[in-house]
């Protein structure tokens, strides 16, 4: 079984797709019932980047006229490792669930412009991925929340430049240099009118924009004299919690400033990009 990936991001996510990965009939094939793919062109190609394999591949769901360059989906596939098209890509197969869209943005440099619709009550990146060339500069979020069955759910993601503070020891500070906190922020595009039950919410960020601008202008940026860095990132939102059978909402920072091994979300500069 090829798991050791896709147990990590079902870790952090358990409540966002449910990933298989096994061996078929000869040890090349690999099929994948579900992951997140990112549609771009490489060689000419129309292809998918898909996250579990750090690959690229080419489906008939992929070539469908309706699926577009630049979009983020869900999909499943399958993969012999010994049909390549070269420069890391595969011919695949569709298998497993159908290809789903979901929706994104891009963190708006500015304060938040908007009050939550709604509390979650878990919120990760399944799949934070620090450089910006193979998944279209895009992390894929997950949250779960009580929703009613039918509701859309939105994320908006702020870089605020006059909040880049977090409280230590009850004290409210300025994190310094090459460091981040994005807050995110949860919309009701549409409510829905079904049974309110614990639901599953999948966006995509794009880091594009925050990316230019905190590297050329926020002043807080520097590659400390290396040819490339890591910047920490901690995601600031509010909770919904249960404390003593009840119900309550805090404001969570989900993160930490380590660049290791030990490091939960980091963006990547390279010096020469």
């Amino acid at each position: 079984m090829k798991t050791s990936i896709l147990k990590l991001i079902c870790g952090v996510f358990a409540v966002g797709l449910l990933f298989s990965s096994c061996l078929g009939d000869s040890d090349n094939k690999i099929n994948i019932n579900n992951d997140y793919v990112f549609v771009t062109t490489k060689d000419g190609m129309k292809v998918a980047a898909v996250a579990s394999y750090r690959t690229w591949i080419v489906t008939d769901q992929v070539n469908a006229s309706n699926t577009i360059e630049g979009q983020y989906y869900t999909m499943g596939y399958s993969i012999n490792t010994s049909q390549s098209l070269g420069n890391g890509i595969y011919q695949g197969a569709d298998y497993g669930e159908p290809l789903v869209r979901i929706e994104q943005t891009s963190v708006a440099v500015k304060a938040p412009d908007r009050v939550d619709d709604f509390n979650p009550t878990i919120f990760t990146s399944p799949f934070p991925y620090p450089i910006k060339d193979f998944f279209g500069d895009g992390w894929v979020f997950g949250a779960q929340a009580e929703l009613k069955e039918g509701t859309v759910a939105d994320m908006y993601f702020y870089y605020d430049p006059s909040n880049q503070k977090e409280e230590v020891n009850g004290v409210v500070q300025e994190i310094g240099n090459n460091k981040i906190i994005i807050d995110v922020r949860f919309g009701k595009r549409l409510e829905g009118n079904g049974a309110l039950g614990s639901r599953p919410i999948l966006y995509v960020a794009k880091m594009s924009q925050l990316r230019s601008y905190f590297q050329y202008q926020s002043g807080k940026f520097s590659f400390n004299n290396e040819k490339s860095v890591s910047i920490p990132i901690k995601f600031r939102y509010n909770k919904t919690v249960t404390e003593n059978g009840q119900n309550v909402v805090k404001e969570t920072l989900d993160g930490n400033w380590n660049t290791d091994s030990s490091a939960k979300y980091l963006l990547y500069f390279d010096s020469a990009s």
